[in-house]
């Protein structure tokens, strides 16, 4: 430089810094002057009610998007941070409740704060992340917006159930396709949302599921059960479409419908709980319901073929549950848990019920066999797994099931006509080659003496 403007060598000093090292200094500053000057100057103290009150003038005004790019760009990370540190908080004692002691928790709870973009991130996340104005107008088209703080919701203590429920209720009210593609990753699978999460793009589904405490204090079943319940009792197009004859070229319009999109969803829900040993059954028995409704919208008189595999679209969706429910037990065992295999055969034994207890014309006799094959066969299968927790507290539990479907383990047994023909006929059809002769390990006769004989049905 000193060859082309000599002047510039009054400003030189034969002991100085080196060239390239001034130059090292100049871009370490041009590189750190914006960081400190957003985390100085954007998250100063005294800009953060400010900043609360544009943000709220923004959702006000509706400018959602642009609302949304800023809470993207400066705080969405944070209040992950924020709701993570808010999941770990010591606990507190209630005499230090009633006395408003100052305690452990409200330390912690100052330290999480200190950092200033932290304090900022509590106060979006309580002023418009969980304004439900806001949830509703950006939900459905921002859902990694959502699904990242959710992401930090780790135990029960940073859970927001009224959060979450809107959140869930805005994406299956409006059959999100985002949320059902994360669905379609997950349908057929047999790993968890937490395995699935590092090789596919589930953010949402992971979110919801991944801590299982978290989920079940924000009661992430109610927005999808109660929808499904109210689209069997009012969708009339959805009705339209079960009760149609099956047909196998149609079945990618099953996502359409909510109450496959509702299956879907409390099949992973409850195999969550299954692989993380979770306490909560998460209201599977909203397949009892389900179930209940499946039936009474099947129409009477109809013209199905009651001989084939599935009379009707209603009819699959009623198998699709058995299976499920099936499969919760074979993974149950798989894992070496008894977690949701008591919970499970309560429901199967109210579906069972139901299922015998319906017309004929609805519930064709073959039908009703196959279902009930899902039963005996698994019975009969675990029967090989004597020292497996989750197979021996089934086939416990199955036997009393046969014995008072309705009930299972409570109440005076409900043992109808039905239900006594619908067993033996699915008995009497049942293979039972591979549990007799050189494999025969005693489970025939034990079913027969156990469960056949107290009914008065034949061997």
């Amino acid at each position: 430089m000193a060859n082309w403007f000599p002047c510039l060598s009054i400003f030189t000093i034969d002991k100085g810094l080196p060239s390239p090292t001034w130059a090292y200094i100049l871009s370490l500053t041009i590189i750190f002057y914006p960081i400190i000057k957003v985390s100085f100057g954007y998250f100063s103290p005294s800009r953060l009610k400010n900043t609360i009150l544009l943000y709220e003038t923004y959702l006000k005004e509706n400018e959602i998007d642009l609302l949304v790019n800023y809470i993207s760009k400066y705080h969405i990370d944070d209040i992950k941070k924020y709701l993570q540190g808010i999941s770990h908080l010591p606990q507190k004692e209630s005499i230090d409740i009633i006395l408003r002691r100052r305690t452990d928790k409200d330390k912690a709870y100052e330290k999480l704060v200190k950092p200033q973009r932290i304090l900022f991130a509590s106060w979006v996340y309580r002023h418009i992340i969980q304004n439900e104005n806001f949830i509703r107008k950006s939900a459905n088209k921002y859902l990694e917006l959502f699904a990242t703080p959710f992401s930090g919701m780790e135990t029960k203590e940073s859970s927001n159930e009224d959060l979450v429920k809107l959140f869930i209720e805005c994406l299956f009210e409006n059959k999100n396709q985002l949320f059902i593609q994360e669905l379609k990753i997950m349908n057929g699978t047999n790993s968890s949302v937490l395995e699935m999460n590092v090789n596919y793009d589930i953010p949402i589904l992971f979110s919801l599921f991944a801590h299982t405490k978290a989920a079940a204090d924000n009661y992430v079943w109610y927005p999808v059960g109660e929808g499904a319940v109210k689209s069997l009792k009012h969708d009339t197009e959805q009705k339209e479409f079960l009760i149609r004859k099956y047909d196998h070229d149609l079945e990618s319009e099953l996502w359409s419908q909510k109450i496959y999109i509702a299956i879907v969803y409390f099949n992973y829900m409850v195999r969550e709980t299954i692989y993380r040993n979770s306490e909560c059954h998460m209201w599977l028995f909203y397949f009892r319901h389900f179930t209940d409704l499946l039936i009474e919208i099947i129409p009477t008189p109809n013209d199905y073929d009651g001989d084939s595999e599935y009379p009707s679209f209603a009819h699959k969706m009623i198998y699709e549950q058995f299976s499920i429910m099936t499969d919760w037990l074979d993974l149950a065992k798989e894992q070496e848990t008894d977690n949701r295999v008591i919970d499970t055969i309560r429901c199967l034994g109210w579906c069972v019920h139901s299922i015998c207890q319906a017309d004929n014309s609805k519930i064709s006799v073959r039908f009703r066999r196959r279902l009930l094959d899902l039963l005996l066969s698994t019975y009969f299968e675990f029967s090989h797994y004597p020292d497996n927790i989750a197979a021996t507290t089934a086939r416990q539990w199955l036997e009393r099931m046969f014995l008072n479907p309705k009930g299972v383990d409570f109440g005076t047994p409900i043992i109808t006509t039905e239900y006594l023909f619908a067993l033996q006929d699915a008995w009497d059809e049942f293979d039972k080659v591979p549990y007799q002769y050189y494999e025969d390990n005693g489970s025939i006769q034990h079913f027969v003496t156990t469960v056949l004989t107290p009914l008065g049905l034949n061997e």
